[in-house]
């Protein structure tokens, strides 16, 4: 279920250029598929997007803990860096899809990234640290 939920939160942080992950059986790690139907393995992606395998993994993992548990808050720090300005955009969506069930707190230094949070998420509480 896990990571049925994650191939959603990928295709959604890429765009859908990449149709799912899944696991191959008896294999430790998750296998892209990209619209074309090519295979790749982490490795073989850029270091965005391999992160983005591994945001959309924990996201799905956040959301099941939060259905069977107690749900605990989430903090992040600087999970943005390296995606490119659209892709942050949609991760920041999911973050906000993600706070229905849980509380999400978000560490960053770029002033951008604060501002598209709140762009995307309509009760951002902000606090500026010095």
């Amino acid at each position: 279920a896990i990571i049925q939920r994650a191939s959603e939160f990928f295709a959604t942080l890429t765009g859908g250029r990449y149709g799912r992950l899944y696991r191959p059986f008896g294999q430790s790690t998750v296998t892209v598929e990209d619209l074309d139907g090519s295979h790749k393995t982490p490795d073989q992606l850029s270091r965005g997007t391999k992160e983005q395998v591994y945001l959309a993994l924990r996201l799905a993992a956040i959301e099941q803990t939060a259905t069977d548990h107690e749900p605990l808050p989430v903090i992040i720090d600087e999970v943005l860096v390296n995606f490119d300005p659209e892709r942050s955009r949609r991760a920041a969506q999911a973050f906000a899809e993600v706070s229905a069930r849980t509380q999400v707190i978000v560490f960053t230094c770029h002033p951008w990234i604060a501002n598209l949070f709140a762009d995307v998420c309509d009760d951002v509480g902000m606090l500026e640290l010095s």
